[in-house]
């Protein structure tokens, strides 16, 4: 009888030693199916495979139709289409209308996402130059507002400080006819010179150094201020820059024309 007692005892022992040596269980991982394509769009965005990422993000949109990430990303991915013949407007139209609206959409559901401000600023400047001198110039201001808030709630975005200085370029570099519809519209037309644009370019170009759009838009900066040595350097360096997408060599060729110019 002590002996059957002693090995019960024994076998308790064993079997609580192997119960505390045993792995614990793997916790059951939940996978949220709207950030797993997210990631997905992000990696073909990055691949520059905007076909591929506007696919992915229609399929989170129509899970999550809140989400402000998704709509700001399928705002810049009609951006990514338009870039495609940046030169040709009424190509671009359709892309930025439907960009825009997108980022509205973001914007309605939170006022401090930087991202969605950024492209409702630049898809509301574009509409305006699609549009005609009196509408660009209209659009004027709320690119200008949505951009400068694009960067109070990020700084770190290069993107946004190059739109600020498109925007002062744009404003600068206006004919005659322009500033006289701009002085109709607007009893104070926006005020904007290049020496501010070259600023917003310059930080720019410190946040990416390799974006040809802001070496591009430095030397014609430069040009506009009659310093044709810094112009030409800068058109230089835009020329040797890497080029990955038909947008980037459509910047190169612009460099070139413009030293050609020079």
């Amino acid at each position: 009888m002590k002996r059957s007692v002693l090995f019960i005892l024994i076998l308790c022992i064993a079997v609580i030693g192997l119960a505390q040596d045993a792995p614990a269980p793997a916790e059951e991982v939940v996978v949220d199916p709207v950030a797993d394509i997210i990631a997905q769009a992000d990696a073909t965005h990055e691949a520059k495979d905007y076909d591929a990422t506007m696919d992915l993000l229609q399929q989170a949109y129509k899970l999550d139709a809140k989400n402000v990430e998704i709509l700001w990303k399928i705002s810049r991915g009609y951006f990514d289409f338009a870039d495609r013949k940046p030169n040709d407007l009424e190509y671009k139209k359709p892309f930025l209308y439907k960009g825009r609206d997108f980022a509205e959409k973001a914007l309605a559901l939170d006022e401090k996402s930087a991202a969605a401000h950024k492209w409702y600023a630049i898809h509301h400047g574009q509409v305006g130059e699609a549009e005609g001198t009196e509408q660009k110039i209209k659009n004027s201001y709320g690119m200008r507002d949505h951009t400068l808030l694009a960067i109070k709630y990020d700084p770190t975005d290069d993107a946004n400080y190059h739109v600020m200085g498109r925007w002062h370029f744009a404003l600068s570099d206006l004919s005659w006819i322009e500033r006289q519809v701009a002085s109709i519209i607007y009893a104070t037309p926006p005020e904007a010179s290049f020496e501010e644009a070259l600023e917003f370019f310059n930080k720019a170009h410190a946040l990416d150094s390799k974006d040809i759009r802001n070496m591009l838009y430095i030397g014609y900066c430069y040009e506009e201020l009659d310093d044709d040595d810094k112009a030409e350097s800068w058109y230089k360096k835009a020329i040797n820059a890497k080029a990955e997408t038909d947008s980037e060599r459509s910047l190169i060729a612009e460099a070139k024309e413009a030293l050609d110019d020079l």
